[in-house]
């Protein structure tokens, strides 16, 4: 038998059963808001309080029991955050916006995060769920312009669908189990996606060192990683065979208000998104201000290496003249097209051989940076130019059928994260009873 439904008279909530409110958040919590000690005082850290940053939420978990960092006793005492109990709620207020775990046990926040604790009349984990599928509402009510964040009382007033406690937990108790069910889909499908990705720096790996022209004459390379490697092969260092050039860094260097919709292309790490650079994502710039700009002018075939932060060592060519690059990346110009092809190159920056290098030379940094010069002093065994395009036409076919299998594993955990998203949201407002 049907429900008999209501008006919730809220647009993105819609109709709800009879029977339930809706009523705002403040009704069935307290909420509050952290804190952070002076970072300079030694004596305020590493002690025995977790404290809890949205930099500390993953988004995979629903549980937080710590943090990266903690609280000593005059680390708390100093400033104004509040132990909460486990099963209270952290919403991460900013840097995002709405982001939502559970407390697994007794800990505190920073001023990114609004900890609620619930009252006896509501089953927390209802509320978490109820939460966790509203993000782009929680969004369209914060405000800044550095970044996005949600006020407490905006908080606090913001309106959610409440059941009778019975339903809450009826709730809880299917989406913990469909949950936990398409989590573990998602999970499997994640780890399936990065086997594939290890198979396909295999591949890569394999051909730029031993070719693909069957059984030969080898030599010993010298090199543990490398092992063998074919007899005609020659060692040398990239700034041999390749000229290194570095984006502006003087003050001409582009400023926000610098960057329009079109223009010339000013390529970062993120338009680094496979063979070929996507101009599609970059920013651009005026034909002015690129005429003013030192540094690379970018020329069709330049290979565009990322030399620091968390997407160091990515990579993509040019296919295209007339563009220039961040000062976090460098361009790696071919010397002669009769001594090394821009396609090799680039799958050999994409093997093994390349990271066991890069992971050297930035070992036992905090911060992974690299320089020019680094990249340039990396060494490569290369054959000759006609085999060169040979190991890369053959990496173009086998690396387009792995990234077939991974764009369809993708697609898999993007439909998978959409049903559970469109899953809870029918539940928690009662469109799909349990």
């Amino acid at each position: 038998m049907a429900r008999n439904m209501k008006d919730s008279g809220i647009e993105w909530i819609g109709k709800i059963p009879e029977g339930w409110e809706i009523r705002k958040i403040k009704n069935n919590f307290m909420i509050y808001a952290g804190a952070t000690p002076k970072s300079e005082k030694t004596e305020y850290w590493d002690g025995g309080i977790p404290w809890i940053t949205p930099a500390d939420f993953k988004t995979t978990d629903k549980y937080v029991s710590s943090g990266r960092k903690s609280l000593t006793a005059l680390g708390y005492d100093s400033c104004g955050t509040t132990l909460v109990p486990a099963g209270s709620i952290i919403f991460s207020k900013r840097a995002p916006v709405g982001s939502v775990v559970i407390a697994k046990n007794t800990l505190c926040t920073n001023q990114g995060c609004l900890a609620c604790i619930p009252n006896d009349a509501v089953n927390n984990t209802y509320f978490y769920y109820c939460m966790s599928i509203f993000t782009e509402q929680f969004e369209l009510v914060s405000a800044g312009t550095t970044f996005k964040e949600i006020a407490a009382s905006t908080f606090a007033s913001f309106l959610l669908p409440c059941p009778p406690l019975s339903q809450q937990n009826e709730i809880v108790n299917f989406l913990d189990k469909e949950s936990s069910r398409i989590d573990s889909m998602l999970s499997k499908t994640r780890s399936s996606i990065e086997e594939y990705k290890k198979l396909k720096q295999a591949v890569i790996t394999q051909a730029v060192t031993k070719g693909v022209r069957g059984e030969r004459e080898m030599k010993d390379s010298g090199v543990e990683w490398i092992g063998e490697i074919p007899k005609k092969w020659n060692r040398c260092k990239l700034n041999s065979i390749c000229t290194f050039i570095n984006g502006d860094r003087s003050k001409n260097y582009p400023s926000s208000e610098d960057f329009q919709d079109i223009g010339i292309p000013f390529i970062g790490a993120d338009s680094l998104n496979g063979f070929f650079v996507d101009t599609y994502s970059a920013r651009h710039i005026s034909p002015a201000k690129y005429a003013s700009m030192g540094g690379l002018k970018i020329t069709q075939g330049d290979i565009l290496y990322t030399l620091r932060g968390s997407t160091i060592g990515k990579n993509a060519i040019a296919n295209f003249n007339d563009g220039t690059i961040a000062s976090s990346l460098v361009g790696i110009r071919v010397k002669s097209p009769f001594l090394a092809s821009s396609s090799f190159l680039f799958y050999w920056l994409n093997s093994l051989n390349e990271f066991v290098q890069r992971d050297l030379c930035i070992n036992g940094s905090t911060a992974p940076n690299l320089s020019a010069e680094n990249v340039a002093q990396f060494f490569i065994y290369i054959p000759d130019i006609t085999e060169q395009h040979e190991i890369a036409d053959y990496l173009d076919a086998k690396c387009a059928e792995i990234d077939k299998l991974i764009a369809k594993k993708e697609q898999l955990v993007k439909e998978l994260d959409s049903y559970k998203k469109s899953l809870i949201y029918e539940v928690v407002t009662g469109k799909r009873e349990v």
